[in-house]
């Protein structure tokens, strides 16, 4: 069985675009895509957020179902690109990055690849899965920028360009 491809998904756009990104770069391969998803304490725990109003239990249940829906349907966006799809819902009770890292190991994945929509300062800023797997994984990871903030960081490419050009005085 031929090594896969794992694409992160979570249903966010810059994750659409790294599964489009992925089935022109490697349209023959198998894809994993993969969503990760915390329990409601876990979360919290983490991120500092206020508790969910309503039933933990249940909310933890709309959670899962959340990440099983998103799965499904970057499997069948994957699909309908020409790809090889599956989809994995993955349980964390840790950071995102390392249960992607987990199911690579396990696998014997080829790639990661990952979305950001980040640009400019908040590219350096703590939180990004795409930049902790970048530091982490011991598989090779592809970040592919959403287009919006690929046309950020030309703007800003180019202004300093100018600016590289411009006399001193």
């Amino acid at each position: 069985m031929a090594r896969p491809v794992i694409v992160c998904y979570d249903g966010s756009r810059a994750s659409s675009e790294a599964l489009g990104y992925t089935a022109q770069v490697v349209p023959s391969a198998p894809v994993l895509v993969v969503t990760v998803w915390r329990e409601i304490d876990e979360e919290m725990l983490s991120s500092g957020a206020a508790p969910p109003a309503g039933d933990p239990v249940e909310v933890n249940v709309q959670t899962r179902r959340a990440a099983q829906e998103a799965a499904r349907t970057g499997a069948e966006r994957a699909l309908a690109a020409g790809l090889d799809a599956e989809p994995l819902v993955v349980k964390t009770g840790g950071p995102i990055w390392k249960a992607i890292e987990a199911v690579a190991q396990e696998r014997d994945a080829v790639l990661i690849v990952c979305g950001t929509g980040r640009s400019g300062l908040k590219t350096v800023m703590p939180g990004d899965v795409a930049i902790a797997l970048v530091q982490h994984a011991s598989k090779p990871v592809l970040v592919v920028p959403t287009s919006k903030a690929a046309a950020e960081r030309r703007k800003a490419l180019e202004r300093d360009h100018r600016r590289s050009r411009e006399p001193a005085l």
